[in-house]
Order: structure tokens, then sequence, then C-alpha cells
């Protein structure tokens, strides 16, 4: 009786072993939610204009290759070609902060809100960029 037990035992064991193997690299490969930058604070030591800012946004959006046109003052959009993915944000901002919100994209698999594993890469960086244009 002892051995049938063992025996189940290790089976169970195995068979929840492969399980957790076959789902891991579903899960580690699952797309990511998409993660705007929410009202990035904008801190210098001068008093900068609505064009200081809009010019560090459009500079930084040049960094890494992103096109950036000002759709009116407070707004900008930022657009970046790689290879045949194509990511499109707004940048809505004043003096203070700013902030980047996905508005749109092409064959980045986006869906419910989740979008290649790429996307947030891209605007974190994007934000870095523009962090380093800001005049302190």
């Amino acid at each position: 009786m002892q051995n049938k037990i063992d025996s189940s035992f290790r089976l169970f064991w195995f068979t929840g072993l492969l399980f957790c193997l076959i789902a891991a690299p579903g899960s580690a490969l699952a797309k990511p939610y998409i993660q705007n930058i929410e009202n990035s604070p904008i801190t210098s030591t001068q008093s900068l204009s609505m064009s200081d800012v809009e010019k560090a946004i459009i500079e930084g959006s040049r960094v890494r290759g992103w096109q950036p046109r000002v759709i009116e003052p407070g707004h900008v959009e930022s657009v970046l070609y790689i290879r045949s993915h194509v990511a499109k944000v707004d940048i809505h901002f004043d003096t203070k902060s700013y902030s980047i919100t996905y508005k749109d994209s092409v064959n980045l698999d986006y869906k419910n809100g989740r979008i290649h594993r790429n996307y947030n890469k891209w605007v974190r960086n994007l934000n870095n960029d523009i962090q380093s244009k800001i005049p302190y």
C-alpha cells in the first residue's frame, strides 16, 4: 500500500513540475501592460517657459529617432519607426511636468492595454532623453 502512495505522489509531483515547465515560457513571454509616464516633474534651477519645455521635448525625442510634431501649445505627438514597428505617443506638458501616453501603434500587437515587450523600454528611454534635455 505504501508503494502505491509513493508512486501516486511521484506521479503528482512530476505532473506538477511538467505543468510548470510548460506554462513558464508562455507567462514569461506575456505582453506587458502599457506603462504611461504620468506627470514627470520638470526640475530646473531656472524658470522655464513653455517654449523651453517644448524644445527639450523635441530635442529629447530626436535622440533615439522619435519624430516629434507640435500639435498645439502644450501638446507634442511623437512617432517612432523601428523596422516594421510604429509607436505613437502624445506628450502633454506645462512648465512643471509632462506626461507621455500611448496613442497608437502598428505591428506591436496592442490588445486590451497590453503591447509588445519593447514598447515600454522605448518610452522609458524617451522619458530619460527628454529629462536630459531640460536645462538645469
